[in-house]
This record gives structure tokens, C-alpha cells and sequence, in this order.
């Protein structure tokens, strides 16, 4: 076996106190809020154990339902039929005209998809083939931009009137004509995207479903000679289909791996496709009904005072309406819209000959008590039911449907609410620890657990405090290199660094200063942080639901060449690793204690990682101070530095791989460091445009503190580094 898919060990759970468990409750009631949540889950660190839980939850449903379809043996016969499965289009599709609903329906779907995989490769797992081949099929999968596929479909609804909110925002996630079973679905996308090596045989039966299975859209729209789908539905069907058999190659591989427990990991692969289809179908379900379901006009009015009424109470207590006030009405539970509408229709305020003239209608109209409260199909709404109660000629044979109002929002049903039973069962799956031990750790023992911060979230405030920490004693120590921030100035300053390091260049002309054994050794001190490298990024995918996406592609564009694209041999920690074995450095893998207790590590060795691995948690709070660190990162792999240590190497005969790869790809031109630089000026433009000049300088100056933080938190490592190499240089022997 190959160690590094070690890591994907199949009893693997994450950690969580009986406190953090009880801290869950906001999140537990509804799928809506736990979207919302994973949306934001670098803030809200705490649902994790609800998503860990919910998941839980959906998996032992599935297994109940699906029971007779879940085969208890692997077999290569099992995986072809499994292969071989198919879900039909309806035999009585949706007609053309309900195109748009439904793409306000999916759209929750669409727009995570596929999230699960967008994690998949971690700072633990980055060495670890499986995950390469997976992270290889995700960026196949979205063609490396995933944010501008959701642009085009919301391109699309635009053209035709349809404007969604943003998907970062809470008034997406309450949108209350979209399916509570719409939300449940994408929920469980979100969810499997924080638990990549837990639920990893779980993902691939997800992901093998969801390739070789019709998009929503397409189940309901099966298509014809005389209607076709838009090209960003059926584009994104045909990349699936092209993955299926690389999905199958690496679920074989994984069962060839993990051999003696092939045939319960084959069950939970299993558990995972059919949990894709049981959504699909369920969403299947409820987009059909809901589309096919044509409301009366008093259905629609009554609908419409349900969304109203929340905010309404407490506006009307002088109005009279009948006997009783507005509010008062408003107040009762539940609301009786019978006698309400009744009342109001023998009312001052409706015109019974002319219904169209009422004094309701003119309440809405500009200059009326209640203008901006509707929008025109909510007007629309008022006047068919006057007119179907009054003149119900006017309106035979009217259809209705649900649409989105300003006025407000209904309250969110807990259908999806755990049930107790179940949620016993998730408390017993969590161990017991003390989130104050967390904050006692040193940096050693720390990168044990944000290395694993997926099997320990509750780290995640101890790494958050750190990061802070670091970043005020950066901010202490430096000042701004120019007074006020321009383009101009900028470039100026990144290219006057560069001309310093270019010009201070000398050819290696003699022996270098430091013996082999010296660099033999430092390179073991430095495998702490070249073996997560990239790691600052590895949560940068978050950015992908914000409106800053564009930033986001540019930093998950480094991130992908940082891990290799998919491509092992290009995979930074895996050259380091090849430059270690050639060394005969031999270390435990990063993921066990073992690493950390590695007795030729100095304990500043792990400053740096700890640090890069804590910030990449937090990518929406420090966003500003990751670009300016990532701007370090980047230029630090150009000029004379890194050119001397690669002339060096090659002096000792040892491999200076790692360091021609940096040189070659943080190039200035078209490299990181371009992108570095292309990010921050994109993010600065964003601040000027939407908050003025002097937010824009605030964050300016938030950047550069991220920038000079890198050599704050490496001071005491290249002390270090120094002066415990003096004191082991006189006992050295071949191995330094």
C-alpha cells in the first residue's frame, strides 16, 4: 500500500466536545440556516457538528431505504452494475414555458455543485495519489472556473427578468418558493466538502451518481428537435459523463488499497450514490409539483398576507378593519384569511362594481401609505382576487403561480430537523475533549492538529487567536513603504524589490559557504513547510460564494499548482518529499504524532507552517492580510536568493528540484507573483468602488501587514536554524 493513502484510513472521525455539540441548536433546525452557514463556514466554525451530524443522519436513512439495492459484497460485477444505472427523463415533462421556475428552483443545486470535491485536497491529504486523481476529476469537472458557469446562469434568468439574490446571502437561503428539498440537497453538497477523508468513500459514490446522472433540469426537460436546453446545462452534463470511468478507476483502486475492508467501504461508496439519487429524486418530486400546481387567486392572496403579515404587525394598530384593528388581525394565531378577506372585501376600501378601482389597489400605487411594499406581480396578485370574488368572468381559467415579494418572509419549517433518536446517535460518534488544551499547545503540537483540523475543528479558535497575535506584532514592527497606495506606487515598490535582487546577483564562482551536511540538514528542518506548501490557500475555495470570486479564481489558480494540477509529480510537497528520499531523510508521514515527535526537529521549525495552516481557515476575516501574505510567499522565490541556493545545491549534488520549480512559476511576467499582484490590485479597486479612498487605504495597509508577516512569524526559525546547527556542527557525522 502506498503509505500516503494512509491518510484516508476508513474509521477516521472528527473530535468534538459535549459543548460544541450543544452549540449546534441554531443550525439544527432547518437545512436553510446549515447552507447559510456552510456558506460562511470559515465564521461559523461552530455548525460543524450539526453538518457532521446531519450527514450522519441522511447516510442511515439511505441505508434503510436503499437497503435492497446496497449490495454487502465488493465484486468488479457489483461496480459494472452499479456503472450500468440510469435515471430515465419523466414520462410527462414539464412543459417549455416552466423553464425558468425550474431554473429558480436548482439553482441552490447548481451552484454547489460540485462543492464536495472542491476540498478534496488538503495540506494532509496533498500527497496522498487517490486525492490527486480526485482533485484531477474536480478540475476537469469545472474547467478550472466554477464561479463563471453560475455568472452565466444568472446571466440567463437576468434576461428574462429574474433576478436571484446573491448566493453568500441570507436572503438566498430563505428564498420561500424554493423547496425546503432543494436546500436539504445542497446542504449535504456543502456538508461532504468539510469532511473529505471521513465521508471519503461516501464522496466517490456521490460523485460517481452525480456523473453519471442527469442534471435536474434535464430529468424534467428531456428535450426535443424543437426545444433544447441552454448550453451551460448540457455542457456541464457532457464534462460529467467523460469522468465515469475515472471515477470507477480510483474507487477500484481505493477498495485495492484498503483490501481487508473493501466490502463495508463498498457499502458506504454505495450509501453515497444513492444518497445523490434519493435527493435528486426528492427534488425531482417537489420541482414537478410545485410547477404543476396552479394556485386559485384567493390561494395566492392568502399566500401573499402570510409573507406580509410578519412584518406588518405593530405598523396598524389605528387601522380598523371591521371590528378589530390591523394588528389585532394581524396578531391572532393562526390567522384566519377567511374571515379576514371577507371582511375586507365588504369593506370602504373595495370598489364592488369596479373592483380594478378599489382604494386597496391605490394604497400600492406611488404616494399610497404602502408603496414599495409590492412589486408589480404582487399588485397583480391583490387585483385577480378582487376581480375573481367580483367579477370572477375576468378571471376563469387564470393560473397563479408562487413569486417573490419585497415585503418579506415567511418562517422556515424544521421538517428537516433531526430527529432525537438520530441525534443520540451523532452525540455517541464524539469524544470528549477540553477545548483549553488547545491554547497550551506549542507550535509542535499544534501542527499535529491543524494539519488534521478537519478530524479537530474545535482548534479552529486557538489557530484564529494566533494568527491575530502574529499579525499585531507585524503590524508593530513595520511601517507602510509609501505614504499613500496607488497602482503606480505599488508597482513601483514590487519592482524595485525585484531590480535589488536581480542586481545583487553574483554566479556561484567557488565552494559554497555551507558544507553538504549543512544543507542536508536544513532541508530536514524546512520539511515541516515545504511539505504542506500551499497550505496559506487551501481554504481559498470559500471565496468562490462571495461576490469577490474573481480574486478567489486567481488564488485557487496558485493553490492548483502549488498541489500539482491533479498531476502528482508536479505536486510541490511531493517533490520535497522525492528531494528527502534522495537524501535518506526519513520521516513519518505529516498526518501521525509521530512527525512532530520527530527528534531532529527544532521546535521554531514548525512556526511557519502552524502559522500558514491557521490563516487559510479564516480566508474571509484575513483576506486582506492573505493577499499580502501570499504577495511574500510568491516573491520570495525570485532573484538572487533563490538562484544562489539552486547553483548550490547543484554544487553538492543534491536535487534542487523544489527550488527551480518556484523560480520558474512565481515568475513576475505571467507566475504567482503576477497573480499575487493581479489579486491585490483587483481587491483594492473592489474596496475603492464600493467604500472611498480611505477604506481602501485601511485595507491597504491590512495587506501589507499580511506582507510583512511572513518574516515576522520566520525570525525565530532562522535564529534557530543558525544557531542549533552551530551547536550540532562539532557531533556531525555522515548524516549532516
Amino acid at each position: 500500500m502506498n503509505e500516503f493513502n494512509l491518510s484516508l484510513e476508513p474509521t477516521l472521525i472528527p473530535v468534538f466536545s459535549k459543548s460544541a455539540n450543544l452549540a449546534t441548536q441554531d443550525y439544527q433546525n432547518n437545512s436553510r440556516n446549515l447552507f447559510y452557514a456552510l456558506i460562511h463556514i470559515s465564521e461559523h466554525y461552530t455548525a460543524l457538528p450539526c453538518a457532521y451530524g446531519y450527514l450522519k443522519h441522511h447516510f442511515q436513512s439511505v441505508n434503510k431505504e436503499y437497503a435492497d439495492a446496497i449490495s454487502a459484497k465488493y465484486s468488479p460485477a457489483t461496480l459494472a452494475a452499479l456503472l450500468k444505472h440510469t435515471t430515465s427523463p419523466q414520462s410527462y415533462p414539464l412543459p417549455e414555458s416552466a423553464l425558468n421556475d425550474c431554473l429558480v428552483q436548482t439553482a441552490p443545486i447548481y451552484f454547489t455543485e460540485p462543492s464536495w470535491l472542491a476540498t478534496i485536497s488538503q495540506t494532509v491529504t496533498s500527497q496522498t495519489p487517490l486525492v490527486v486523481d480526485l482533485m484531477a476529476v474536480y478540475l476537469r469537472l469545472t474547467d478550472g472556473n466554477q464561479s463563471n458557469s453560475r455568472e452565466i446562469y444568472h446571466a440567463y434568468l437576468l434576461s428574462s427578468g429574474i433576478e436571484l439574490p446573491a448566493l453568500h446571502t441570507l436572503a438566498f437561503a430563505k428564498q420561500t418558493d424554493v423547496g425546503d428539498e432543494i436546500f436539504d440537497f445542497s446542504a449535504i453538497q456543502l456538508a461532504l466538502a468539510q469532511f473529505p477523508r471521513v465521508f471519503f468513500p461516501e464522496i466517490l459514490g456521490f460523485t460517481l451518481s452525480y456523473c453519471q446522472t442527469l442534471s435536474l433540469p434535464e430529468l424534467v426537460f428531456p428535450g426535443s428537435d424543437d426545444f433544447k436546453l441552454p448550453d451551460f446545462v448540457t455542457s456541464r452534463s457532457d464534462n460529467r459523463k467523460q469522468e465515469i470511468t475515472h471515477i470507477a478507476a480510483i474507487i477500484k483502486t481505493y477498495l485495492g488499497e484498503f483490501s481487508q475492508q473493501a466490502d463495508g467501504l463498498w457499502q458506504r461508496i454505495q450509501s453515497g450514490f444513492w444518497l445523490h439519487q434519493q435527493q435528486l429524486e426528492l427534488c425531482d418530486h417537489r420541482i414537478s409539483s410545485q410547477i404543476h400546481t396552479t394556485l386559485s387567486p384567493r390561494q395566492s392572496v392568502e399566500k401573499l398576507l402570510a409573507m406580509l403579515i410578519p412584518n406588518a404587525i405593530g405598523h396598524h394598530g389605528k387601522i380598523r378593519l371591521g371590528s378589530k384593528t390591523l394588528d389585532e388581525w394581524f396578531k391572532e394565531t393562526p390567522f384566519k384569511s377567511v374571515n379576514f378577506l371577507a371582511t375586507l372585501l365588504h369593506s370602504p376600501y373595495v370598489a364592488r362594481e369596479k373592483p380594478e378601482n378599489s382604494k386597496l389597489l391605490k394604497l400600492f400605487e406611488f404616494n399610497g401609505p404602502m408603496f414599495g411594499v409590492l412589486d408589480e406581480s404582487g399588485k397583480a396578485i391583490i387585483k385577480d382576487w378582487l376581480l375573481s370574488e367580483l367579477n370572477p368572468a375576468l378571471t376563469h381559467g387564470k393560473k397563479h403561480k408562487s413569486t417573490n415579494y419585497k415585503a418579506g418572509l415567511k418562517s422556515i419549517s424544521s421538517n428537516t430537523t433531526l430527529k432525537q433518536t438520530d441525534k443520540d446517535t451523532q452525540e455517541n460518534d464524539y469524544q470528549e475533549v477540553d477545548q483549553n488544551n488547545y491554547t497550551k499547545l506549542s507550535n509542535r503540537d499544534l501542527y499535529f492538529y491543524l494539519v488534521n483540523n478537519d478530524l479537530y475543528p474545535e482548534v479552529l479558535p486557538t489557530a484564529k487567536a494566533k494568527v491575530s497575535r502574529v499579525l499585531a506584532l507585524a503590524k508593530f514592527f513595520n511601517r507602510l513603504p509609501f505614504r499613500r497606495y496607488s497602482h503606480q506606487a505599488f508597482e513601483g515598490y514590487i519592482k524595485s524589490l525585484y531590480q535589488r535582487e536581480v542586481d545583487t546577483y553574483k554566479p556561484l564562482n567557488k565552494n559554497p559557504k555551507l558544507s553538504k551536511n549543512a544543507y542536508v540538514w536544513g532541508i530536514e528542518q524546512f520539511a515541516p513547510t515545504i511539505l504542506t506548501d500551499g497550505s496559506w490557500l487551501q481554504g481559498i475555495q470559500q471565496l468562490d460564494y462571495y461576490s469577490n470570486h474573481a480574486i478567489g479564481t486567481l488564488l485557487h489558480k496558485i493553490y492548483e499548482d502549488e498541489t500539482g494540477n491533479g498531476i502528482l509529480a508536479q505536486n510541490h510537497p511531493h517533490i520535497y518529499q522525492e528531494l528527502l528520499d534522495s537524501l535518506a531523510i526519513k520521516l513519518p508521514p505529516i498526518y501521525s504524532r509521530d512527525f512532530i515527535k520527530h527528534p531532529s526537529f527544532i521546535g521554531s521549525a514548525f512556526d511557519i507552517p502552524v502559522y500558514l495552516m491557521a490563516i487559510s481557515k479564516f480566508p474571509s476575516a484575513f483576506l486582506p492580510e492573505l493577499l499580502g501574505l501570499n504577495m511574500a510567499i510568491e516573491l520570495s522565490g525570485l532573484g538572487r536568493v533563490y538562484i544562489r541556493l539552486s547553483e548550490e545545491l547543484k554544487f553538492w549534488e543534491i536535487s534542487p528540484a523544489i527550488v527551480d520549480v518556484h523560480i520558474s512559476i512565481d515568475n513576475l511576467s505571467s507566475g504567482h507573483s503576477a497573480l499575487a499582484i493581479k489579486s491585490i490590485e483587483a481587491y483594492l479597486d473592489e474596496q475603492s468602488a464600493c467604500y472611498g479612498e480611505d477604506i481602501m487605504q485601511a485595507h491597504w495597509q491590512r495587506i501589507y501587514t499580511g506582507y510583512c508577516s511572513l518574516q515576522t512569524v520566520s525570525t525565530r526559525f532562522k535564529f534557530s536554524l543558525i544557531g542549533q546547527y552551530l551547536l550540532k556542527r562539532p557531533c556531525a557525522n555522515n548524516n549532516y
